[in-house]
Protein backbone atom coordinates (compact mmCIF):
# COMPACT_ATOMS: atom_id res chain seq x y z
CA UNK A 1 0.00 0.00 0.00
CA UNK A 2 2.84 2.07 0.07
CA UNK A 3 4.49 4.14 -2.10
CA UNK A 4 6.82 2.02 -4.57
CA UNK A 5 9.56 3.80 -4.31
CA UNK A 6 11.31 6.20 -2.05
CA UNK A 7 11.21 9.17 -4.93
CA UNK A 8 7.75 9.17 -4.61
CA UNK A 9 8.13 10.50 -1.17
CA UNK A 10 9.86 14.24 -2.32
CA UNK A 11 11.56 16.16 0.42
CA UNK A 12 9.10 19.19 -0.83
CA UNK A 13 5.92 17.65 0.53
CA UNK A 14 4.58 17.21 -3.28
CA UNK A 15 5.16 13.08 -2.94
CA UNK A 16 2.92 10.73 -1.77
CA UNK A 17 2.97 7.82 0.73
CA UNK A 18 0.09 5.57 -0.71
CA UNK A 19 0.54 3.98 -3.83
CA UNK A 20 -1.85 5.63 -5.96
CA UNK A 21 -2.92 2.77 -8.22
CA UNK A 22 -3.45 0.31 -5.43
CA UNK A 23 -5.39 3.16 -3.35
CA UNK A 24 -7.64 3.53 -6.81
CA UNK A 25 -8.40 -0.04 -6.56
CA UNK A 26 -9.35 -0.42 -2.96
CA UNK A 27 -11.99 2.28 -3.40
CA UNK A 28 -13.27 0.66 -6.79
CA UNK A 29 -13.71 -2.69 -4.95
CA UNK A 30 -15.59 -1.32 -1.99
CA UNK A 31 -17.96 0.00 -4.68
CA UNK A 32 -17.75 -3.53 -6.33
CA UNK A 33 -18.69 -5.22 -2.95
CA UNK A 34 -21.82 -2.96 -2.34
CA UNK A 35 -20.58 0.56 -1.29
CA UNK A 36 -22.27 3.86 -2.20
CA UNK A 37 -18.73 5.70 -1.78
CA UNK A 38 -15.41 4.89 -0.67
CA UNK A 39 -12.29 6.99 0.56
CA UNK A 40 -9.11 6.87 1.04
CA UNK A 41 -7.12 9.38 3.33
CA UNK A 42 -3.79 9.38 4.74
CA UNK A 43 -2.01 11.79 7.22
CA UNK A 44 1.32 12.33 7.26
CA UNK A 45 3.15 14.62 10.30
CA UNK A 46 6.17 15.19 10.44
CA UNK A 47 6.88 17.50 13.85
CA UNK A 48 9.28 18.31 16.59
CA UNK A 49 8.17 19.17 20.67
CA UNK A 50 10.70 20.97 23.15
CA UNK A 51 9.67 21.66 26.76
CA UNK A 52 11.93 24.09 28.86
CA UNK A 53 11.44 24.61 32.87
CA UNK A 54 13.54 28.08 34.23
CA UNK A 55 15.65 28.11 31.12
CA UNK A 56 16.29 23.80 31.11
CA UNK A 57 15.73 21.95 28.65
CA UNK A 58 13.16 19.10 29.87
CA UNK A 59 11.96 17.26 26.23
CA UNK A 60 13.25 17.58 22.77
CA UNK A 61 11.27 15.28 20.56
CA UNK A 62 10.93 14.90 16.73
CA UNK A 63 9.12 12.49 15.06
CA UNK A 64 6.61 11.41 12.14
CA UNK A 65 3.36 10.06 12.60
CA UNK A 66 1.46 8.50 9.58
CA UNK A 67 -1.76 7.28 9.33
CA UNK A 68 -4.73 6.28 6.93
CA UNK A 69 -8.26 5.64 7.06
CA UNK A 70 -10.54 3.84 5.06
CA UNK A 71 -14.40 4.83 5.10
CA UNK A 72 -17.01 3.04 3.24
CA UNK A 73 -20.99 4.39 3.01
CA UNK A 74 -23.53 1.40 2.72
CA UNK A 75 -27.47 1.71 2.48
CA UNK A 76 -26.11 5.32 4.44
CA UNK A 77 -24.24 4.20 7.21
CA UNK A 78 -20.28 4.07 7.48
CA UNK A 79 -17.80 1.43 8.21
CA UNK A 80 -14.24 2.89 9.16
CA UNK A 81 -11.21 1.28 9.32
CA UNK A 82 -7.76 3.47 10.48
CA UNK A 83 -4.46 1.84 11.22
CA UNK A 84 -0.66 2.71 10.99
CA UNK A 85 0.20 -0.14 8.94
CA UNK A 86 -0.28 1.24 5.63
CA UNK A 87 0.81 -2.07 4.04
CA UNK A 88 -2.37 -4.32 5.41
CA UNK A 89 -4.85 -1.61 4.79
CA UNK A 90 -5.84 -2.57 1.39
CA UNK A 91 -6.60 -5.91 2.72
CA UNK A 92 -9.72 -4.33 4.97
CA UNK A 93 -11.77 -3.55 2.19
CA UNK A 94 -14.93 -6.33 2.47
CA UNK A 95 -14.44 -6.06 6.12
CA UNK A 96 -15.22 -2.17 5.79
CA UNK A 97 -17.46 -2.83 3.94
CA UNK A 98 -19.48 -5.19 5.59
CA UNK A 99 -19.43 -3.64 8.88
CA UNK A 100 -20.83 -0.44 7.30
CA UNK A 101 -23.51 -2.80 6.19
CA UNK A 102 -23.84 -4.73 9.35
CA UNK A 103 -24.18 -0.94 10.69
CA UNK A 104 -27.28 0.07 8.34
CA UNK A 105 -29.12 -3.24 9.48
CA UNK A 106 -28.76 -1.55 13.09
CA UNK A 107 -29.88 1.86 12.56
CA UNK A 108 -32.75 2.98 14.66
CA UNK A 109 -35.85 4.08 12.39
CA UNK A 110 -35.84 7.27 13.52
CA UNK A 111 -31.82 7.72 12.91
CA UNK A 112 -31.01 9.58 8.95
CA UNK A 113 -29.33 7.66 6.37
CA UNK A 114 -26.24 9.43 5.60
CA UNK A 115 -26.28 11.17 2.19
CA UNK A 116 -23.29 13.28 0.85
CA UNK A 117 -23.73 16.58 -0.91
CA UNK A 118 -21.80 16.95 -4.37
CA UNK A 119 -18.66 18.78 -4.20
CA UNK A 120 -16.26 19.42 -7.25
CA UNK A 121 -14.07 16.31 -8.02
CA UNK A 122 -10.66 17.63 -8.49
CA UNK A 123 -7.22 15.79 -8.87
CA UNK A 124 -5.16 18.70 -8.40
CA UNK A 125 -2.33 19.08 -5.66
CA UNK A 126 -2.04 21.74 -3.43
CA UNK A 127 1.01 22.79 -1.12
CA UNK A 128 1.63 25.93 1.01
CA UNK A 129 5.20 26.37 0.84
CA UNK A 130 7.16 27.78 3.87
CA UNK A 131 9.45 30.54 3.44
CA UNK A 132 12.07 28.72 6.08
CA UNK A 133 10.88 24.92 6.22
CA UNK A 134 10.93 23.33 9.53
CA UNK A 135 12.94 20.55 7.89
CA UNK A 136 16.03 22.86 7.60
CA UNK A 137 15.88 23.79 10.72
CA UNK A 138 18.31 22.42 13.32
CA UNK A 139 17.00 20.99 16.60
CA UNK A 140 19.92 23.34 18.47
CA UNK A 141 18.25 26.34 16.62
CA UNK A 142 14.83 25.78 17.98
CA UNK A 143 16.14 25.21 21.52
CA UNK A 144 18.26 28.48 20.81
CA UNK A 145 14.13 30.61 20.35
CA UNK A 146 13.43 28.88 23.53
CA UNK A 147 16.49 29.72 25.28
CA UNK A 148 16.49 33.57 24.51
CA UNK A 149 12.21 33.65 25.27
CA UNK A 150 13.53 32.77 28.61
CA UNK A 151 15.81 35.05 29.03
CA UNK A 152 13.22 37.92 28.11
CA UNK A 153 11.06 36.32 30.74
CA UNK A 154 13.07 35.98 33.92
CA UNK A 155 13.86 39.37 34.62
CA UNK A 156 12.29 39.69 38.35
CA UNK A 157 12.99 38.25 41.59
CA UNK A 158 8.97 37.65 41.64
CA UNK A 159 9.20 35.24 38.80
CA UNK A 160 9.56 31.67 40.07
CA UNK A 161 8.54 29.62 37.20
CA UNK A 162 8.81 30.16 33.61
CA UNK A 163 7.87 27.23 31.43
CA UNK A 164 8.35 27.46 27.69
CA UNK A 165 7.65 25.34 24.65
CA UNK A 166 8.29 25.26 20.53
CA UNK A 167 5.99 23.14 18.22
CA UNK A 168 6.16 22.08 14.63
CA UNK A 169 4.50 20.23 12.18
CA UNK A 170 5.24 19.41 8.51
CA UNK A 171 1.69 17.97 7.51
CA UNK A 172 0.98 16.10 4.24
CA UNK A 173 -2.58 15.01 3.49
CA UNK A 174 -4.03 12.45 0.51
CA UNK A 175 -7.11 11.60 -0.47
CA UNK A 176 -8.32 9.30 -2.90
CA UNK A 177 -12.21 8.53 -3.77
CA UNK A 178 -14.87 6.26 -5.56
CA UNK A 179 -15.72 9.63 -7.16
CA UNK A 180 -12.78 10.56 -8.91
CA UNK A 181 -11.24 12.79 -6.30
CA UNK A 182 -7.51 12.05 -5.95
CA UNK A 183 -5.26 14.69 -4.65
CA UNK A 184 -2.43 15.72 -2.13
CA UNK A 185 -1.92 18.61 -0.08
CA UNK A 186 0.98 19.87 2.02
CA UNK A 187 1.68 22.94 5.18
CA UNK A 188 3.70 23.52 8.15
CA UNK A 189 2.54 25.39 11.43
CA UNK A 190 5.13 26.83 14.14
CA UNK A 191 4.47 27.49 18.15
CA UNK A 192 6.37 28.54 20.81
CA UNK A 193 4.57 29.62 24.07
CA UNK A 194 5.26 30.36 28.33
CA UNK A 195 3.45 30.29 31.07
CA UNK A 196 4.59 32.36 33.56
CA UNK A 197 4.21 32.22 37.60
CA UNK A 198 4.67 35.06 39.47
CA UNK A 199 5.06 34.64 43.69
CA UNK A 200 4.73 38.02 46.25
CA UNK A 201 4.04 38.39 49.64
CA UNK A 202 1.82 34.87 49.63
CA UNK A 203 0.22 35.75 46.51
CA UNK A 204 0.79 33.27 43.47
CA UNK A 205 -0.37 34.23 39.92
CA UNK A 206 0.34 32.49 36.47
CA UNK A 207 -0.13 34.11 33.09
CA UNK A 208 -0.09 31.93 29.69
CA UNK A 209 0.95 33.41 25.85
CA UNK A 210 1.50 31.46 22.75
CA UNK A 211 2.43 32.86 19.54
CA UNK A 212 3.02 31.44 15.57
CA UNK A 213 0.65 29.98 13.46
CA UNK A 214 0.55 28.43 9.53
CA UNK A 215 3.49 28.35 8.33
CA UNK A 216 7.31 27.89 8.73
CA UNK A 217 10.19 28.79 11.41
CA UNK A 218 9.48 32.11 10.04
CA UNK A 219 5.96 31.86 11.74
CA UNK A 220 7.86 32.26 15.12
CA UNK A 221 11.11 34.68 13.58
CA UNK A 222 8.16 37.30 12.75
CA UNK A 223 7.03 37.93 15.91
CA UNK A 224 8.86 39.98 18.62
CA UNK A 225 9.61 37.64 21.35
CA UNK A 226 11.38 40.34 23.96
CA UNK A 227 8.17 41.91 23.65
CA UNK A 228 5.91 39.12 23.86
CA UNK A 229 7.95 37.90 27.21
CA UNK A 230 8.59 41.38 28.80
CA UNK A 231 4.31 41.52 28.09
CA UNK A 232 4.14 38.47 29.94
CA UNK A 233 6.14 39.52 32.91
CA UNK A 234 4.50 42.60 33.16
CA UNK A 235 1.28 40.66 32.91
CA UNK A 236 2.34 38.02 35.79
CA UNK A 237 3.52 41.00 38.37
CA UNK A 238 0.65 43.06 37.40
CA UNK A 239 -1.89 40.12 38.42
CA UNK A 240 -0.10 39.75 42.10
CA UNK A 241 -0.61 43.33 43.22
CA UNK A 242 -4.23 43.44 41.10
CA UNK A 243 -8.04 43.91 42.69
CA UNK A 244 -10.54 41.37 42.78
CA UNK A 245 -13.36 41.57 40.55
CA UNK A 246 -16.79 43.43 40.92
CA UNK A 247 -19.70 41.98 40.32
CA UNK A 248 -22.60 42.53 38.53
CA UNK A 249 -24.23 44.22 34.98
CA UNK A 250 -21.64 46.19 33.70
CA UNK A 251 -20.26 47.38 30.21
CA UNK A 252 -17.76 45.21 29.30
CA UNK A 253 -15.25 45.76 26.79
CA UNK A 254 -13.10 42.61 25.21
CA UNK A 255 -9.98 42.93 24.10
CA UNK A 256 -9.07 41.35 21.02
CA UNK A 257 -8.16 37.72 22.43
CA UNK A 258 -11.21 37.64 24.90
CA UNK A 259 -13.67 38.41 21.43
CA UNK A 260 -12.32 35.88 19.82
CA UNK A 261 -12.26 32.99 22.90
CA UNK A 262 -16.06 34.44 23.21
CA UNK A 263 -16.85 34.14 18.71
CA UNK A 264 -15.09 30.49 18.84
CA UNK A 265 -16.67 29.37 21.92
CA UNK A 266 -19.96 31.23 21.93
CA UNK A 267 -21.15 31.66 18.68
CA UNK A 268 -18.88 28.78 16.75
CA UNK A 269 -19.52 25.81 18.22
CA UNK A 270 -23.22 26.71 17.98
CA UNK A 271 -22.56 27.13 13.89
CA UNK A 272 -21.59 24.28 13.78
CA UNK A 273 -23.91 21.86 11.70
CA UNK A 274 -23.12 18.61 13.45
CA UNK A 275 -24.25 19.85 16.66
CA UNK A 276 -26.97 22.05 14.88
CA UNK A 277 -28.46 18.36 13.40
CA UNK A 278 -28.04 16.60 16.72
CA UNK A 279 -30.11 19.37 18.51
CA UNK A 280 -27.30 20.78 20.19
CA UNK A 281 -27.08 24.43 19.35
CA UNK A 282 -29.15 27.38 20.51
CA UNK A 283 -28.96 28.12 16.44
CA UNK A 284 -31.14 25.41 15.30
CA UNK A 285 -34.09 26.61 13.18
CA UNK A 286 -32.52 30.56 13.10
CA UNK A 287 -30.78 30.39 9.29
CA UNK A 288 -31.63 34.24 7.95
CA UNK A 289 -33.13 35.28 11.40
CA UNK A 290 -31.34 38.24 12.56
CA UNK A 291 -29.98 37.58 16.13
CA UNK A 292 -26.93 40.17 16.99
CA UNK A 293 -26.61 43.75 16.68
CA UNK A 294 -26.05 44.97 13.12
CA UNK A 295 -22.59 45.77 14.08
CA UNK A 296 -21.77 42.16 13.74
CA UNK A 297 -20.60 40.37 11.21
CA UNK A 298 -18.65 37.49 11.68
CA UNK A 299 -16.26 34.81 9.30
CA UNK A 300 -14.82 31.74 9.45
CA UNK A 301 -11.63 31.94 7.32
CA UNK A 302 -9.19 28.96 6.90
CA UNK A 303 -7.24 30.92 3.58
CA UNK A 304 -5.39 32.81 6.23
CA UNK A 305 -1.74 31.33 5.64
CA UNK A 306 -0.23 33.11 8.78
CA UNK A 307 -3.76 32.06 10.66
CA UNK A 308 -3.35 28.66 13.18
CA UNK A 309 -6.23 26.93 12.24
CA UNK A 310 -5.56 27.46 8.37
CA UNK A 311 -5.37 24.59 5.73
CA UNK A 312 -5.59 24.48 2.31
CA UNK A 313 -8.05 21.82 1.63
CA UNK A 314 -10.48 20.55 4.35
CA UNK A 315 -10.33 16.58 5.15
CA UNK A 316 -12.64 15.50 2.28
CA UNK A 317 -11.07 17.23 -0.48
CA UNK A 318 -12.91 20.76 -0.85
CA UNK A 319 -10.65 23.71 -1.52
CA UNK A 320 -10.52 25.86 1.37
CA UNK A 321 -13.10 28.88 1.36
CA UNK A 322 -13.58 31.86 3.75
CA UNK A 323 -17.65 31.24 5.04
CA UNK A 324 -19.44 34.29 6.45
CA UNK A 325 -21.20 33.22 9.33
CA UNK A 326 -23.25 36.28 10.65
CA UNK A 327 -23.82 39.44 8.33
CA UNK A 328 -24.98 42.73 9.84
CA UNK A 329 -26.30 40.41 12.63
CA UNK A 330 -28.29 37.88 10.10
CA UNK A 331 -27.34 34.29 10.83
CA UNK A 332 -26.04 33.24 7.22
CA UNK A 333 -24.76 29.45 7.53
CA UNK A 334 -23.84 27.11 9.28
CA UNK A 335 -20.34 25.42 9.30
CA UNK A 336 -20.80 21.84 7.24
CA UNK A 337 -19.45 18.96 5.75
CA UNK A 338 -20.85 16.99 3.08
CA UNK A 339 -23.06 14.82 5.81
CA UNK A 340 -24.87 18.06 6.95
CA UNK A 341 -24.76 19.89 4.07
CA UNK A 342 -27.04 17.22 2.66
CA UNK A 343 -28.99 17.21 5.65
CA UNK A 344 -29.93 21.03 5.72
CA UNK A 345 -30.24 21.35 1.92
CA UNK A 346 -27.55 23.86 1.77
CA UNK A 347 -24.06 24.09 -0.02
CA UNK A 348 -21.35 22.43 1.33
CA UNK A 349 -18.52 24.99 2.65
CA UNK A 350 -15.16 23.32 3.48
CA UNK A 351 -15.38 22.37 7.18
CA UNK A 352 -14.70 19.02 7.47
CA UNK A 353 -11.57 18.40 9.62
CA UNK A 354 -9.67 15.52 11.23
CA UNK A 355 -7.47 15.44 14.29
CA UNK A 356 -5.13 13.27 12.00
CA UNK A 357 -5.21 10.29 9.94
CA UNK A 358 -6.53 7.80 12.35
CA UNK A 359 -10.12 9.65 12.98
CA UNK A 360 -13.60 10.34 11.08
CA UNK A 361 -13.41 13.99 10.09
CA UNK A 362 -15.88 16.23 12.25
CA UNK A 363 -17.48 19.75 11.38
CA UNK A 364 -14.44 21.92 12.79
CA UNK A 365 -14.11 25.87 12.81
CA UNK A 366 -10.52 27.20 11.40
CA UNK A 367 -9.82 31.30 12.37
CA UNK A 368 -13.15 32.43 13.20
CA UNK A 369 -13.65 35.86 13.88
CA UNK A 370 -15.36 39.06 14.08
CA UNK A 371 -14.98 41.93 11.57
CA UNK A 372 -13.92 45.81 12.27
CA UNK A 373 -16.68 47.82 12.99
CA UNK A 374 -16.62 52.19 13.73
CA UNK A 375 -15.22 52.74 16.54
CA UNK A 376 -11.60 54.37 16.08
CA UNK A 377 -9.72 52.93 19.13
CA UNK A 378 -10.26 51.70 22.58
CA UNK A 379 -10.12 54.96 23.50
CA UNK A 380 -13.42 55.59 21.38
CA UNK A 381 -14.86 52.51 22.85
CA UNK A 382 -14.27 54.06 26.52
CA UNK A 383 -15.82 57.39 26.12
CA UNK A 384 -18.86 57.43 28.45
CA UNK A 385 -18.60 54.94 30.51
CA UNK A 386 -19.06 56.00 34.35
CA UNK A 387 -18.25 52.24 35.24
CA UNK A 388 -17.62 49.11 34.24
CA UNK A 389 -14.26 46.65 32.77
CA UNK A 390 -11.64 46.13 30.36
CA UNK A 391 -11.06 42.40 30.36
CA UNK A 392 -8.38 41.02 28.56
CA UNK A 393 -7.58 36.83 26.89
CA UNK A 394 -9.14 33.80 28.31
CA UNK A 395 -8.35 31.59 30.81
CA UNK A 396 -10.30 28.99 30.02
CA UNK A 397 -14.36 28.28 30.25
CA UNK A 398 -17.89 26.33 29.97
CA UNK A 399 -20.12 26.59 27.19
CA UNK A 400 -23.58 25.16 26.87
CA UNK A 401 -24.36 25.18 23.06
CA UNK A 402 -27.91 23.99 23.18
CA UNK A 403 -28.84 26.93 25.48
CA UNK A 404 -26.53 28.66 24.46
CA UNK A 405 -24.99 30.18 27.45
CA UNK A 406 -21.65 30.48 28.02
CA UNK A 407 -18.86 31.62 31.11
CA UNK A 408 -15.33 32.79 30.45
CA UNK A 409 -12.56 33.92 33.08
CA UNK A 410 -9.98 36.41 31.85
CA UNK A 411 -6.94 36.13 32.17
CA UNK A 412 -6.50 40.13 33.39
CA UNK A 413 -8.75 43.42 33.50
CA UNK A 414 -9.35 46.64 34.51
CA UNK A 415 -11.74 48.63 36.19
CA UNK A 416 -13.09 51.31 34.18
CA UNK A 417 -13.80 54.90 35.99
CA UNK A 418 -15.29 58.02 34.00
CA UNK A 419 -13.90 56.67 30.28
CA UNK A 420 -10.50 55.82 31.86
CA UNK A 421 -8.79 52.44 32.63
CA UNK A 422 -7.53 52.91 36.38
CA UNK A 423 -6.91 49.86 38.41
CA UNK A 424 -5.66 46.44 37.15
CA UNK A 425 -8.26 43.29 38.49
CA UNK A 426 -7.89 39.94 39.00
CA UNK A 427 -10.24 36.69 38.45
CA UNK A 428 -12.80 38.44 36.25
CA UNK A 429 -15.29 35.89 35.18
CA UNK A 430 -18.26 36.53 32.09
CA UNK A 431 -21.28 35.20 31.82
CA UNK A 432 -24.42 35.08 29.89
CA UNK A 433 -26.94 34.00 27.00
CA UNK A 434 -25.14 34.03 23.34
CA UNK A 435 -27.41 35.37 21.23
CA UNK A 436 -28.57 38.29 24.46
CA UNK A 437 -24.95 39.16 24.07
CA UNK A 438 -25.08 39.40 20.31
CA UNK A 439 -27.89 42.20 20.70
CA UNK A 440 -25.77 43.97 23.48
CA UNK A 441 -22.64 44.51 21.18
CA UNK A 442 -22.99 48.42 20.72
CA UNK A 443 -18.98 48.90 19.78
CA UNK A 444 -16.17 47.51 17.64
CA UNK A 445 -12.86 48.96 17.13
CA UNK A 446 -11.50 49.13 13.24
CA UNK A 447 -8.96 47.67 13.77
CA UNK A 448 -9.86 43.86 13.97
CA UNK A 449 -6.76 40.94 14.79
CA UNK A 450 -6.29 37.59 14.96
CA UNK A 451 -5.30 36.50 18.81
CA UNK A 452 -3.28 34.12 20.22
CA UNK A 453 -3.14 30.97 18.75
CA UNK A 454 -5.49 27.99 20.32
CA UNK A 455 -6.72 24.72 20.10
CA UNK A 456 -10.30 23.30 20.07
CA UNK A 457 -11.51 19.81 21.72
CA UNK A 458 -14.18 18.17 20.51
CA UNK A 459 -13.74 14.47 20.98
CA UNK A 460 -10.60 15.02 18.66
CA UNK A 461 -8.14 18.51 19.26
CA UNK A 462 -7.86 20.29 16.33
CA UNK A 463 -5.60 24.17 16.09
CA UNK A 464 -8.21 26.92 15.83
CA UNK A 465 -7.66 30.62 15.27
CA UNK A 466 -9.60 33.76 16.50
CA UNK A 467 -10.06 37.24 17.18
CA UNK A 468 -11.74 40.45 16.22
CA UNK A 469 -11.49 44.17 17.17
CA UNK A 470 -12.03 45.16 20.69
CA UNK A 471 -15.66 44.69 21.49
CA UNK A 472 -18.18 46.75 23.94
CA UNK A 473 -21.18 44.88 25.45
CA UNK A 474 -23.86 45.91 27.50
CA UNK A 475 -25.46 45.07 30.50
CA UNK A 476 -23.02 41.71 30.76
CA UNK A 477 -22.83 39.79 33.86
CA UNK A 478 -19.08 40.53 35.08
CA UNK A 479 -17.99 37.94 38.46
Amino acid sequence: MAAASSNQQSNDGTGRHLDQDIAQRMVDRAIQAGATYSEVRLVSNQNTSISMRDGQVRNAISGIDVGATLRCLVNGSWGVHSTTDLQALASQVESTVNLASSVAQRRAKEDSAVELAEIPISTTDVHWRAKKDIRDISMQEKVEVLEEFDSFIRTDERIVSVNTGFTDEHIEMELTTSEGMDRAWSFQRTCTNAIVTGRESGEVASYRTRVGGVGGFEAVEAVDLQQVGTSATESTLRILGAERSPSGKMTLIADPDLTGVYIHEALGHPCEADLVAAGDSCLDGKLGEIIGNPLVTVIDDPTWQGGHGSFPVDAEGFDSKSRTLIENGRLMTFLNHRETAAHFEIEPNGAARAQDGLHHPLVRMSNTMIMGGNHEDLDDLLEGIADGVYACGSRGGQVDTGRGSFQFAAKEAWRIRNGELVEPLKDVSVSGMTLSILKNVDGLTKNAVMASPGFCGKGQVVPVGDGGPAMRIQEALVG
